[in-house]
């Protein structure tokens, strides 16, 4: 009796899942084709990661239907119940853009001087793991080429027909200002966002999800660039640690359950890279995590409220500049991504506040936020990253005419290119002015300029106050500080921190310029990325360091609410030849107990920063560092103040010269004094 009631419930329960694989599977036609392009770049020749995800893939196991071997179909209490092989998934692989590869874990022979394409075969039963055939060669070619992507799409798809596809575009990425992929055999060439939609439409397939297994990729531009060649779209608003995605998890699962569709492969992808992270000892990685699934097919309503959104912002900019500056302040309270030079903002995190929207009508705001969250299904984020919404976009305010020639072949609005072309000096193609009308120039208007009076604040810190009609022009103000080295007699930078507004003196003043970050009493040059939000000064820092004879960066985050810096783990920096934000990170564990040095900057004779650094003495690197403020010794100093405007473009007034005994700061008056009208030429000749 007990038998017949649990083969009945098993029975039950078993039936739903088994027609479903049968509707999914036709006789002769594979469920999956997988392409993984991976353009390895440094992170392969350098640091072995896409050789690690090879290896991820490796682990990757067919799956056996275990039910048909325990219980016997012919039993006329489940003869109702019919077990089905799940759909075959297919996974393609092409290789190249590396200087160097290290899979021969993995048995494969990666070329560099060649474009290989190999096939996965999945371990079956007691193997370790799986293999990889080399299915064919061809000649070297730039893995940034939309071609060459296009290629290896239309291949996959002749070799390996599937009713589904899904797309793996593996290596750095820059957002919407730079791009996708860097191949370092061809002089670091970049991928950006037309040609990408250009590569997916010449593929001739329509994907299921392409998932982008690099960083800065989950934003409107890019979403625009592949909604006509795909379903759902996978990426993160933030960087991409250098090991990925979780691939031999969601992988696997895809193997297991194959017939899936685009949006639950995608909500895979993130559930298990935030696995991945949570049990790894990499609270950087762990923390500044975020990963979103994008419904493709809604992408065009968020686009046309972001397009209603700008043209009002240029009503405003025309006629209200007040109303406008309260917009431009409510981005800079949004979450930034990346280095804050890639200039990608949360687009939800522009709205969410009631207090900085007043600009933009209700309706307006309601319709936008509707739209982005119809748009992402899914969303996961650390718990630095809450204000990852899931969909970034470009505020390109402050980009030079060559990279508005770029942004404007992938901007999704014809108003805000409008909006670009009058706050700048680049000028806007003419389609853009076929439905939409030109604006007025920035410099024919009032109402934009900021006027800055040199002053002292009482303790005699150099200090400014700009009047009152100009405060609503000012986005954001740091201070510089160097230092007169004692070894060389440099001019040594010490870094970059925000200014504070003192109300009560009305002026804008360094605070405690006597106080500085450092670690294990050694101060260090503290470098801000991105602006502080909400008045809290909360914001992240980079701390350069020389380990094991390599620049790094110790990331980390002053965090008001705790009066206290905290540091995330380390991060090798900004690549200044591809212009794109580095992924390689490490937790400070991996690099415990061995030695490195504080770096500071020096300053080239003309003024400019360098690539040449001096040292402090050794110190250790510990599971957990501190970071706190000390006196500064006394000395000669210098200070320099960075003023934003609202569009985010920068003037730095002149060096101040300042002697500080331990006690007192004592500046020249005739070295401070007089006033300055900031101008938009001042940013455009920096």
């Amino acid at each position: 009796m007990v038998r017949r009631w649990v083969l009945a419930l098993l029975a039950a329960l078993l039936i739903p899942a088994a027609c479903c694989l049968g509707e999914a599977a036709d006789a002769g036609e594979d469920e999956w084709t997988v392409m993984f392009y991976l353009c390895g770049s440094d992170l392969e020749s350098r640091y072995s990661y896409a050789s690690g995800n090879l290896g991820e893939i490796a682990a990757c196991k067919q799956p056996e239907n275990v039910l048909t071997q325990m219980i016997d179909p012919e039993d006329p209490l489940l003869k109702e119940v019919f077990f089905e092989e799940p759909g075959k998934v297919n996974v393609l692989i092409e290789t190249g853009g590396a200087k160097a590869w290290h899979a021969e874990a993995q048995g494969m022979e990666i070329l560099p001087d060649r474009l290989q394409r190999w096939e996965y075969h999945p371990r079956t039963g007691d193997q370790e793991r799986g293999t990889f055939e080399c299915l064919g060669e061809e000649a070297l070619r730039s893995m940034a080429e939309a071609d060459t992507l296009a290629d290896f799409i239309r291949w996959s798809v002749q070799t390996r027909p599937a009713k589904k596809y899904a797309l793996v575009l593996w290596d750095h990425g820059g957002g919407s200002k730079t791009g996708i992929f860097i191949d370092e055999l061809f002089n670091n060439q970049v991928m950006y966002l037309d040609q990408l939609k250009q590569a997916l439409a010449s593929g001739g397939v329509r994907f299921e999800t392409v998932l982008f297994d690099a960083c800065l990729m989950a934003n409107l531009e890019t979403a625009c660039a592949i909604q006509d060649s795909a379903d759902y779209m996978v990426a993160s608003e933030e960087v991409v640690a250098g090991k990925g995605t979780a691939i031999s998890g969601w992988l696997q699962q895809l193997y297991w359950l194959p017939n899936c569709d685009g949006e639950l492969l995608g909500r895979w992808i993130c559930d298990m890279t935030q696995t991945k992270y949570a049990n790894e000892d990499d609270a950087q990685s762990r923390e500044l995590l975020t990963w979103s699934v994008i419904d493709l097919s809604k992408i065009d309503v968020v686009a046309k409220q972001f397009d209603a959104v700008f043209l009002l912002m240029g009503y405003a900019f025309e006629r209200y500049p007040e109303m406008m500056s309260r917009f431009a302040r409510s981005i800079y309270r949004a979450d930034a991504f990346g280095t804050g030079v890639e200039n990608m903002y949360d687009l939800s995190g522009v709205f969410y506040r009631e207090l900085y929207n007043s600009t933009v009508d209700i309706n307006s705001r309601k319709k936008l936020m509707d739209a982005i969250r119809d748009a992402v299904v899914y969303n996961v984020r650390g718990d630095g990253r809450t204000g990852a919404r899931g969909l970034s976009f470009c505020y390109a305010s402050d980009f030079y005419p060559e990279e508005l020639e770029i942004y404007a072949r992938n901007c999704p609005s014809l108003h805000y290119l409008a909006m670009l072309d009058a706050i700048s000096p680049w000028t806007a193609p003419d389609w853009v002015y076929e439905t939409v009308d030109r604006l007025p120039g920035i410099e024919e208007l009032e109402g934009y300029q900021i006027e800055v009076e040199r002053k002292l604040y009482e303790d005699g810190t150099p200090a400014f106050s700009v009047p009152e009609e100009d405060k609503k022009n000012v986005g954001g103000v740091f201070y510089r500080l160097y230092r007169i080295s004692e070894k060389t007699g440099e001019t040594v930078s010490m870094g970059i921190a925000p200014a504070y507004y003192d109300k009560k003196e009305d002026i804008y003043r360094a605070y405690d310029l006597w106080l500085w970050p450092a670690i294990d009493g050694v101060l260090c040059e503290m470098d801000v990325m991105g602006f502080p939000k909400d008045d809290t000064y909360d914001c992240l820092f980079n701390i350069p360091i020389l380990i094991d004879g390599q620049v790094w960066n110790l990331r980390s985050s002053y965090v008001a609410s705790l009066d206290a810096y905290v540091v995330h783990g380390l991060w090798e920096g900004f690549n200044s030849e591809s212009e794109i934000f580095n992924r390689n990170v490490k937790a400070l564990s991996q690099m415990a107990g061995r030695e490195f040095r504080l770096l500071y900057e020096i300053e080239r004779k003309n003024g400019a920063a360098g690539e040449k650094y001096e040292t402090s003495d050794t110190l250790t690197m510990y599971r957990s560092l501190s970071v706190e403020e000390i006196s500064l010794p006394e000395g000669t100093y210098f200070m320099e103040y960075v003023i934003y405007d609202n569009f985010m473009r920068f003037v730095t007034l002149e060096k101040v010269q300042i002697d500080w005994n331990g006690q007192r700061i004592k500046v020249n008056t005739e070295d401070w004094k007089g006033s300055t009208l900031l101008n938009l030429a001042m940013y455009y000749e920096e």
